[in-house]
């Protein structure tokens, strides 16, 4: 993967901003470690308010706790009942001079409130614009049907003024435009709107917030200097005065509201989990805010605090100076609004080609699997030579593994007014040697649960090995002998039983790179059984690779590998080793030569093989120099990603919880693999390109919740 370069787009690669998302970091090779995110604002509170402020969250956490059980349940019971965005909440500002559309461009994006898609179609882009939510497509349907009807005038005072009589005034002019779907939502929702401004769930959170808490805190003077057109140096001199108290705002807001409200605001849990280790958002988005000017520029924010717009501080739809363009362009049908998701819309793509997947914030919601099959839907549908995909991110770094792979570059920026996203990124298609395709959970008819007597029966096996293997003849052998035994006795559930424990083994596969040319070596230590290869369909691997070895020290395991090879056809490509691969001589046991490989993947082995440093260096050898090769490990971690940012007691008890979970696992012969271990094997001697940390269970014991991990390293 080729490092990031700058331009007049992006900036140099040592900008981002730092920290880990909340599971995981994604850190093009190359890339130079970001710094500590830091605000003026986030200094230390008096003690008064951190008393106060100890003694409100004390009361508070349990309600909170329950709270978040139920999150997303009530976030998603609003889809199609209610729209969720009155406002798209992205800066289009930066998009215009990454995207520079024009006539020629095809934009796929998501329809939220419709100002993005609008600004697009100003652009005289073609614009297809879906949405999950029927009520943001009719929310947007109702917009293009004004603009396609009215004089700029009426639509000026709708849709900036809140002029909701003149809506129901018009609205029978408006309707026969709309799909049925959107004029039944709006038949009854033009009686209940009182102001575009405040309605969605968000605009009822901004009302709430912006027109009675901020106040209620003494923040009013906001609106003041707003309607007042106060100068910058005006509004800095009045926050001054306010400082001690603003940071115990910024702080409360934090700490209370991000957990406990963001949900009226479209921010679903997945989402905030990436910038939950980050103790200081608010402070740092407030800032940020400060530093635009809301009286003539920052529509976003002045919207929400005055409850409506002026004409010289409003979106690019809302201009006088653009509307017969629009007009224009909406007329002769460059506007497509969808209901369903990105992928339901690519799949009646019938020859068309979009040259831009504008996908705003929404991939921050989705597992990494999600992730993978959606770009994957895209890139069969994106002209590969003009192609870009776009998106913002809560997250400081590439969220989500299979992003990586696009090879994306972190987009300037500077005087974003929305001030939300700690990250923009774009991709285009042509800069990048890899391809996102989809993968499967098993070949064939599935993977079949097992029963849950062939569970108890494995688990009792392992539980118990270390101490009946004493009775048995394999007492004082090496180690190839004793995993023999150890796996001989439950080969046949071996991967049942191990679908409910290995939790990052799907995750690893998933993250792979593939090469866009073929012609891949993989190597897969401890690969055993061959279940590794069954996360990527069968055609999936002709395509992409010449050879894949699987280098194994148990028979048994080995032989179901051999079945499950021979009942799809793999044996051709697939050739298996019976082998310690930190022997000295395994290089000479028939594996490919030495730095050819494309991938080498240690998929929960390597916490059973006892000299780990010698697996490491092995494969390490085996791969390509020069960032062509990469080495994939998914296993069992000791720690977390961010337990060196815990207060007391929280790390102590987390301290011991890793010792317990290591002694647990110590009597089946798996050693949690430590930070350590990485650090010296791999740091100074590699690029990390993927560290992700996350819990998992272990079956029967569900207290049991140790640390799974996927870590990703390019050679240099």
């Amino acid at each position: 993967m080729e490092s990031p370069n700058s331009s007049t787009w992006y900036p140099s690669p040592a900008s981002p901003a730092s920290g880990q998302s909340y599971v995981c970091r994604g850190v093009p090779p190359g890339w130079k470690e970001p710094q500590q995110v830091t605000s003026r604002l986030a200094n230390l509170m008096s003690l008064p308010l951190a008393l106060a402020a100890a003694i409100f969250m004390s009361m508070m956490s349990p309600v909170l706790w329950v709270f978040s059980f139920f999150y997303d349940k009530i976030m998603f019971s609003f889809l199609n009942k209610e729209y969720i965005y009155n406002v798209s909440w992205e800066d289009p500002r930066i998009e215009q001079p990454v995207f520079a559309l024009d006539r020629d461009d095809h934009v796929i994006t998501i329809a939220s409130a419709g100002d993005n898609a609008l600004d697009y179609i100003i652009d005289n882009a073609k614009v297809t614009a879906v949405d999950f939510n029927l009520c943001q497509i009719a929310l947007t349907e109702l917009k293009v049907a004004a603009c396609r009807s009215l004089p700029y005038d009426e639509f000026w005072k709708i849709f900036a003024e809140n002029d909701i009589a003149l809506l129901n005034a018009r609205y029978a002019t408006l309707r026969p435009l709309m799909r049925n779907t959107s004029t039944k939502f709006w038949d009854d929702y033009k009686n209940k709107i009182k102001s575009f401004q405040y309605s969605g769930t968000s605009g009822w959170a901004a009302y709430y917030l912006f027109r009675w808490i901020i106040p209620i805190c003494g923040l009013g003077f906001l609106r003041k200097c707003i309607i007042k057109e106060a100068s910058q140096d005006e509004i800095r001199e009045e926050i001054n005065k306010r400082r001690s108290w603003i940071r115990f705002c910024t702080w409360f807001l934090d700490n209370v509201c991000l957990k406990s409200c963001s949900l009226l605001a479209g921010v679903p849990q997945e989402q905030l989990q990436l910038g939950l280790h980050r103790k200081d958002n608010f402070a740092i988005i407030f800032e940020n805010v400060l530093a635009t000017d809301m009286v003539n520029d920052n529509y976003f924010y002045a919207g929400y605090i005055l409850g409506y717009y002026t004409k010289k501080n409003c979106p690019r739809y809302l201009e006088e100076a653009n509307y017969e363009k629009m007009r224009a362009n909406l007329e002769e049908g460059r506007l497509e609004l969808f209901h369903g998701s990105i992928e339901d819309r690519l799949k009646i793509c019938e020859g068309e080609k979009f040259t831009v997947a504008s996908l705003l914030d929404h991939m921050d919601w989705m597992p990494a699997d999600w992730v993978q099959r959606e770009i994957a839907a895209i890139l069969r549908n994106m002209d590969l030579e003009k192609g870009r995909i776009y998106w913002r991110s809560w997250s400081e770094n590439v969220h989500s593994a299979p992003l990586m792979w696009l090879n994306p570059r972190r987009v300037d920026d500077t005087g974003d007014r929305v001030c939300m996203y700690f990250s923009t990124w774009i991709a285009p298609l042509k800069d990048t040697p890899y391809v996102i395709k989809d993968r499967c959970h098993a070949w064939g008819d599935g993977y079949q649960k097992p029963s849950a007597t062939q569970m108890a029966v494995t688990g009792a096996k392992i539980v118990t090995f270390p101490a009946w293997k004493h009775l048995t003849s394999v007492r004082g052998k090496d180690h190839a002998a004793q995993m023999e035994l150890f796996y001989k006795c439950q080969k046949d559930a071996y991967d049942a039983f191990r679908e409910t424990l290995l939790h990052a083994r799907p995750r690893l596969i998933e993250y792979i790179p593939l090469r866009a040319e073929g012609d891949m070596v993989w190597v897969d230590i401890g690969g055993g059984t061959a279940r590794n290869l069954e996360y990527m369909p069968v055609e999936t691997i002709r395509a992409h690779f010449k050879r894949i070895y699987i280098v194994d020290i148990s028979t048994s395991l080995l032989s179901i590998a051999k079945e499950r090879l021979a009942k799809f056809g793999l044996e051709d490509l697939v050739t298996l080793i019976e082998y310690d691969v930190t022997a000295d001589d395994v290089f000479t046991k028939g594996l490919p030569e030495v730095g050819t490989a494309d991938v080498v993947t240690m998929s929960y082995s390597l916490s059973m093989i006892p000299d780990k440093p010698k697996a490491i260096q092995h494969a390490l050898k085996l791969c390509k120099p020069a960032g062509e090769g990469f080495l994939g490990i998914a296993d069992f971690w000791m720690r977390s990603a961010f337990e060196e940012e815990m207060a007391f007691p929280w790390k102590n008890l987390r301290e011991a919880e890793a010792v317990a979970h290591r002694e647990w696992f110590n009597q089946d012969g798996v050693h949690l693999l430590p930070d350590e271990l990485v650090d010296t094997e791999l740091g100074g001697k590699t690029n990390l390109v993927w560290n992700e940390r996350f819990r998992g269970g272990v079956p029967f014991i569900p207290v049991l919740q140790p640390y799974h991990g996927v870590h990703i390293v390019s050679t240099i």
